[in-house]
């Protein structure tokens, strides 16, 4: 016989990979602006993709060529973003307007007016627009309100949808106590003991069998005939009810009735040229 050598060597199982790092978490105050607002105007800038730069890579320089120098221009987002940016604030323009505009006149003023009016249109006033439509609506509808409430149909309604006022049910009128030793009968009474029953206790109640369990029929024995069917004499009355009554001509004529057969006219019978043309089946494509 030959034997087989065999080397099992078992490595120990690697340990669970750790878990994924959690998701970038949104701030509560970020949430509060995003539920305030349908369109978030930071968000959505935010949301452009980065322009990526490539690697960098050495150039070799060229010979110096002199020609005409190319003008450098500015993209259209940076040119947006620096005019933005150039707008003064409302702030400073209401102040300037304040302390210059009785000096320098009408054509100063009108000129504060159109920067502020460009100024407050500016993207870094977006939410400061939305927080004054939203105090002018609200200012809107609280005028409304009061005008509601001071017209004679509002105060009726009012009137009216007040509950009716619940008001106590007058005390009883009560009557004179009487004097205790006027009548002695009375007295006599009250001061009688009263009739006191005792019963038995329901735990004897319990423990013995009710009355109608002790006089209940003894149960029939399977089997078992009375003495008095035995001396039993049948009645006429019953041994005429006990013969079958004779059945009548018409009841036995339904006897030799055979559901299967078929009428002499019905042999006799010949068939039209319409219902053979109608038996004829029809051919289909």
């Amino acid at each position: 016989m030959e034997y087989v050598h065999v080397d099992v060597t078992v490595f120990p199982t690697p340990p669970p990979p750790p878990p994924p790092p959690p998701p970038p978490g949104i701030s509560a105050k970020l949430l509060a602006i995003m539920r305030k607002y349908k369109f978030n105007w930071r968000l959505s800038e935010l949301a452009h993709p980065k322009i990526l730069t490539p690697k960098f890579v050495y150039k070799i320089e060229k010979p110096l060529r002199y020609g005409p120098r190319k003008e450098l221009v500015l993209t259209d987002h940076t040119t947006f973003y620096s005019d933005q940016i150039s707008r003064p604030l409302v702030r400073t323009l209401v102040i300037n307007k304040r302390l210059f505009g009785k000096l320098k006149g009408r054509p100063f003023i009108r000129k504060v007016n159109r920067r502020m009016k460009k100024s407050w249109d500016s993207i870094y006033n977006f939410y400061r627009k939305k927080e004054r439509d939203k105090r002018l609506r609200q200012l809107r509808r609280e005028a409304m309100q009061l005008k509601i409430k001071k017209s004679k149909t509002f105060l009726r309604t009012l009137d009216l949808a007040k509950p009716k006022r619940v008001f106590k049910p007058a005390p009883p009128k009560r009557k004179k106590p009487k004097k205790i030793f006027s009548d002695y009968v009375r007295l006599y009474t009250l001061a009688s003991p009263k009739p006191y029953v005792e019963e038995p206790p329901k735990r004897e109640g319990l423990s013995s069998l009710p009355e109608r369990w002790l006089n209940l029929p003894k149960p029939l024995v399977p089997g078992q005939v009375k003495r008095a069917a035995l001396k039993y004499k049948l009645t006429p009355k019953t041994e005429a009810l006990s013969v079958p009554r004779p059945r009548s001509e018409k009841a036995r004529e339904d006897e030799g009735y055979d559901p299967w057969t078929i009428s002499k006219t019905a042999l006799k019978y010949k068939a039209t040229p319409r219902i053979l043309e109608l038996a004829k089946p029809i051919e289909r494509d």
